[in-house]
């Protein structure tokens, strides 16, 4: 029998009663400067095998970057999901799935695009960073950018599946898809145009700091579809992890299958990181963000 979580219908964000002073704080930094010309700005991910979330990942940000400006890390794909055009691959290789490694592979690029570009997003495949509709676009937010780095907001979409059906990729995701909960754990320091060291799983800087913005969103689609999600956990299970990944039990929850868990429990009922006091309370999509990608 399918699971029928508790839906909540305003509960609103856990710390959104910060969000207003840090809104005026930026829109009197906005009024005391003239827009200058148009950033160049660069956009990076690292993949491995990711047949259908690069496509949908790549159809998003290529509104906001030309296809010389997007950067694919490629560990490893063997499926032919980045043998397409519209994107600059970059091969690399690495025997096993290692946090250390892919932070410090990501870290090495992501300086080195700053030699040439003012702004750099680095995003995961499932990761989707747009402002609130209200703000305006990608584009336009990157365009008027001149802070050293952001923290977005963090949410995860669920797919409520006594209510959705399977994700048809041809198809926006927000028309298909109408409920999430804040995920305080995304709220990762993506965008930035200094050099940046991240932790791994890129969800806080080395040096702790944190600058949020409320009106800038980066959506996790982790769980945007419930066999999707099954699938791409059996993949990461049978992967080869690197021992300190498992010893300090860096991406467990991605791992989390119905052969020794009850993963449908998990996929509605536990964040991931409910040790860090993030729980899931679903709320709907407001109506506004429909169709946005």
């Amino acid at each position: 029998m399918t699971r029928s979580p508790e839906i909540h219908e305003n509960p609103g964000h856990p710390l959104g009663e910060f969000w207003e002073p840090m809104r005026q704080h930026r829109r009197h930094r906005r009024r005391l400067r003239e827009l200058g010309p148009r950033k160049r700005r660069a956009v990076v991910t690292i993949v491995h095998n990711e047949a259908v979330l690069f496509p949908l990942w790549l159809r998003y940000y290529s509104r906001f970057f030309a296809p010389e400006d997007i950067y694919v890390i490629d560990h490893d794909s063997s499926d032919g999901s980045t043998s397409g055009d519209g994107f600059v691959r970059i091969p690399v290789s690495h025997p096993t799935f290692d946090n250390t490694w892919i932070v410090e592979t990501v870290e090495a690029h992501q300086h080195e695009l700053l030699e040439r570009y003012d702004v750099v997003l680095f995003v995961d495949v499932d990761e989707i960073v747009t402002p609130t509709p209200e703000w305006g676009t990608l584009g336009a937010y990157i365009d008027e950018f001149d802070e050293e780095y952001v923290n977005c907001v963090g949410y995860e979409i669920v797919h409520l599946r006594d209510r959705e059906g399977p994700l048809d990729p041809s198809r926006p995701i927000l028309d298909q898809r109408g409920y999430w909960y804040a995920h305080d754990a995304y709220d990762k320091p993506a965008l930035a145009s200094v050099p940046m060291e991240w932790k791994p799983g890129f969800h806080k800087r080395e040096d702790e700091g944190f600058n949020w913005d409320p009106d800038l969103r980066l959506i996790h689609l982790h769980r945007v579809d419930y066999d999707l999600c099954l699938a791409r956990h059996r993949k990461w299970r049978i992967r080869t992890w690197q021992e300190v990944d498992l010893a300090e039990g860096w991406g467990t929850h991605n791992r989390v299958t119905d052969e020794d868990a009850d993963f449908e429990r998990w996929f509605y009922e536990d964040s991931g990181f409910e040790d860090q006091g993030i729980h899931v309370v679903i709320e709907p999509i407001p109506p506004s963000w429909r169709g946005l990608f």
